[in-house]
């Protein structure tokens, strides 16, 4: 029991800057939007494998039958039980496989001064969780203020919640809501770990010992964690014994060992240049010898380190390695003997050597313009930086970096490293909802760089939108407002919602509900309702062969849509989309009605709009190849609606 392995940027590729001015990423941007529309696929198969690893816990059952009789369960347990598992579990074990899974969030809206869920983020036969596990008081009275509207939305999109509570017991639950309780008890440490190692091929997994690490009480993550440790010191050393295994991957979870090991190593090396290479070797593990000494060299000259030895006199490599505790295999790859000893000597330099982490990550930005270094390298150095900026005293140092990597004329490697970084920590359980934040601040940004703000644009397509396909939305209507240069982030919304009728859905309620008064209105929100209220898209099956323009709420909202663009903007600007609306209305006599209803009723009986309309109407059917009965009953219906608006009967 454990979440999935995480999804990843994968297979970067794009344009590199070779000269002066700047340099646009539309088409990297395209194509990440375009891959959108397989998130939800993606997620399905980490999520079956969290199935396949998954060990029921006690009290499983009742939560499983609480749910599909209410759609709703309310789910605690001890931390470190594997709740968010077991809600992730719960949701998938009762459905088919073809719904949208993902989780919501219960946050505080500064403009409203509540705390909310994002308007529509539940659509038809979704499958959603709801982590309070760190919500405080007030989130939680909040909440169950809120239950019974959030499970009657739950209901009425024939959808299912798993909410996981604060503590353990449902303390505090009111007592209306006790029905929808299940608890669960933490699983047999053992029976997860192998599980873990049965599936990851381990030889006798299911008869295997038991370590001693189990008994320390680790929370399920961490024993999934230790599993995939044992798996790496099997792989590493397949002819040892379950011992050995469970020592070394042991030592590289905990640490044990290694931190007084390291602080000797590096006491004892008291010259720059070995201990450049020990961190090289460090955040570089795995690479070949002659990156890894670039590297170090690349380091000593960014921290200044001023070294009168020649080269003749220095040692050579082989020794050099040899007093850091390294090795060379066959290709000329460096690697520390010792499981996890690479951890904890970046560990130890970021820790216990605070005046160096400012040169640390320049550091890491001459390596990341290095064009001698491999991308699958540079990827290594990125990733391991970005985890020992994942503690709450060292986030900002990332966002930081960030900032500074995405600053100036731009380069593929550079724009690379920032999506990088940021995936990694979107990724943690701990620090996601951090970086969704830093996000959102970025995007709602008016003075955002273009560079930055095509990083924002591929976390929300490419990692956010996976599991917060609400949030992901929000960040990209917020960027899309706000660009004044490339329409990147309106590319790459649009593209978004062009596959999917949820995201679609999802962006109509933003361009047509504010949710109150006192919302900025944004003037390109009419153009990007123009883009977005595309009727053959409206009228394309949906769930349950139920397109969007059947249900009354979307036609309220694609009503008021109209209304807007009638007001704001020339005829110019609509005429085209008006012109395809009746086209598509004239050949589908399912929708005719309600599609000419929308237009009508959003014209707000303005004579100039009807007048056009009917035009429209009339250069449709005559444009039409055949069928001069159908085109003279559909000219006869606008013609009908729009008197009937104007309050004229025609006999």
């Amino acid at each position: 029991m454990t979440d999935p392995v995480p999804p990843h940027v994968s297979d970067p590729r794009g344009p590199v800057h070779t000269g002066s001015g700047d340099l646009n990423y539309y088409a990297v941007m395209a194509e990440a939007a375009a891959r959108s529309r397989d998130l939800r696929f993606a997620f399905i198969e980490e999520l079956d494998w969290l199935w396949r690893h998954f060990i029921h816990p006690p009290g499983h059952g009742k939560a499983s039958d609480i749910l599909e009789t209410h759609r709703t369960v309310l789910l605690s347990g001890e931390a470190g039980s594997g709740r968010i598992a077991t809600a992730k579990a719960l949701l998938r074990g009762l459905s088919t496989g073809d719904e949208r899974f993902h989780e919501l969030t219960w946050e505080w809206d500064k403009e409203l001064g509540r705390y909310r869920l994002e308007p529509a983020a539940v659509g038809d036969d979704d499958r959603v969780w709801l982590d309070l596990t760190q919500a405080d008081e007030r989130a939680w009275y909040a909440f169950q203020e809120e239950l019974s509207s959030v499970r009657k939305m739950i209901a009425g999109h024939v959808a299912l919640l798993v909410v996981v509570l604060p503590g353990k017991g449902g303390e505090g639950l009111w007592p209306e809501f006790t029905h929808f309780h299940a608890e669960i008890e933490r699983p047999e440490a053992h029976e997860v770990l192998r599980r873990h190692l049965r599936l990851a091929g381990m030889p006798d997994a299911v008869t295997s010992p038991l370590p001693g690490f189990l008994r320390t009480n680790q929370p399920l993550r961490g024993v999934a964690r230790f599993a995939a440790l044992v798996v790496l010191a099997y792989q590493n050393k397949p002819r040892g014994n379950y011992a050995a295994w469970y020592k070394a991957a042991e030592s590289a979870y905990t640490g044990s060992g290694y931190g007084v090991a390291v602080a000797a190593r590096v006491a004892k090396l008291r010259l720059g240049p070995q201990r450049a290479l020990l961190l090289a070797t460090a955040m570089l593990q795995d690479a070949h010898v002659d990156h890894v000494y670039n590297a170090a060299m690349t380091l000593l000259s960014t921290v200044s380190y001023a070294d009168e030895c020649h080269s003749l006199e220095r040692s050579d490599l082989v020794e050099s390695l040899k007093g850091i505790g390294a090795e060379l295999d066959d290709r000329g790859h460096i690697r520390f003997k010792e499981l996890g000893y690479d951890a904890a000597v970046r560990a130890h330099f970021w820790h216990h050597m605070p005046g160096l982490r400012d040169g640390i990550q320049q550091w890491i930005g001459k390596m990341i313009d290095s064009t001698d270094l491999p991308d699958g390298d540079r990827y290594l150095l990125i990733r391991r930086f970005a985890d020992q900026c994942l503690h709450p005293r060292y986030r900002h140092v990332l966002v930081n970096a960030v900032a500074e990597w995405t600053k100036g004329p731009m380069t593929y490697r550079r724009q690379m490293a920032a999506h990088k970084a940021l995936e990694r920590a979107l990724n943690t359980e701990e620090h996601g909802a951090f970086f969704r934040k830093q996000i959102y601040s970025w995007a709602t940004d008016d003075h955002l760089s273009e560079a930055l703000s095509q990083v924002v644009i591929v976390m929300c397509t490419k990692v956010i939108a996976l599991s917060h396909p609400d949030q992901a939305i929000v960040r990209l209507h917020h960027r899309a407002r706000r660009e004044s240069r490339t329409p990147n982030a309106r590319t790459a919304l649009l593209e978004m919602v062009s596959s999917d009728t949820w995201f679609r859905r999802q962006l109509l309620v933003r361009l047509t509900q504010p949710l109150d008064g006192s919302r900025k209105e944004y003037d390109k929100d009419a153009d990007l309702f123009v883009d977005l209220a595309d009727p053959t898209a409206l009228t394309a099956p949906g769930n349950h062969d139920r397109p969007l323009a059947a249900e009354v709420e979307v036609r309220a909202m694609l009503t008021e849509g109209w209304r807007r663009v009638f007001r704001e903007r020339e005829e110019a600007a609509w005429q085209a989309r008006m012109r395809q609306w009746l086209a598509v209305a004239r050949g589908d006599d399912r929708h005719r009605d309600a599609l000419i209803d929308v237009l009508i009723y959003g014209s707000e009986q303005r004579s100039a709009i009807l007048g056009r309309l009917y035009t429209e109407a009339r250069a449709v059917s005559r444009s039409a190849e055949n069928g001069a009965e159908r085109s003279a009953a559909f000219l006869d219906v606008v013609l009908r609606k729009i008197s009937t608006s104007q309050g004229i009967q025609i006999p």
